[in-house]
């Protein structure tokens, strides 16, 4: 009875055949970060969402000093508007690409320009003044910080027929002037819809993390 003797030749290295594994693998992980991406794109605009309308900005303009300070008898229906921009969040989905024999993919989440251009000039974002003066109201809250907007005048609190809101109005002083009160200002990268961002950020994690169970 003879022997028979056989061998196995492997001829691809190690990173060849990791990257035949990975491209075999690259169909299943796409659909698999899609269906994630469906899953998580309403829980995350939603909790963005309900972040910006819990903020105490937000409660401010709707019924308080903010309200007052910026003159916004309809300061309700202007939020509403506003709130939609936020809802039209742009989300970007990335295929799944292999490079080195490494996988790369996923998505983005963008709420809206990076300067905020398109909100703060909206119909919303400006109150036009029985004098046909616009208040850019909304660019002030989220851009212009501390700085002095109204220079020679004070915002006055307490009930009269001449305010808009009936609540406050604005006074000429010599010397006065007038910026968003600090505990709301905003800058750029600091501001209302930043913070309030930040303020979940842990919560989002945890939709992804848990989509990804």
């Amino acid at each position: 009875m003879s022997n028979l003797n056989s061998r196995v030749f492997i001829v691809e290295n190690t990173n060849e055949i990791e990257g035949k594994i990975l491209r075999a693998l690259k169909p299943e992980l796409n659909k698999y970060l899609q269906n994630i991406f469906n899953r998580v794109k309403p829980k995350i605009i939603n909790t963005i969402i309900d972040a910006i309308k819990n903020s105490p900005e937000y409660n401010s303009l709707l019924s308080g000093d903010l309200k007052y300070e910026f003159g916004l008898p309809d300061s309700d229906s202007r939020l509403s508007s506003i709130i939609n921009f936020w809802k039209k969040i742009n989300t970007d989905y990335k295929s799944v690409s292999i490079n080195n024999n490494k996988i790369s993919g996923g998505f983005s989440i963008n709420m809206i320009s990076g300067d905020y251009s398109d909100v703060i000039n909206s119909s919303a974002a400006v109150l036009t003044t029985e004098k046909g003066v616009d208040l850019n109201w909304l660019e002030w809250l989220l851009l212009f910080g501390n700085q002095t907007i109204i220079k020679d005048y004070v915002v006055e609190f307490g009930v009269n027929p001449r305010s808009r809101t009936g609540r406050a109005i604005m006074r000429g002083v010599q010397k006065g002037k007038w910026s968003v009160p600090p505990e709301f200002a905003g800058t750029q990268n600091n501001n209302w819809i930043t913070r309030a961002i930040d303020s979940v950020d842990s919560e989002i994690n945890n939709i992804l993390k848990e989509a990804m169970k």
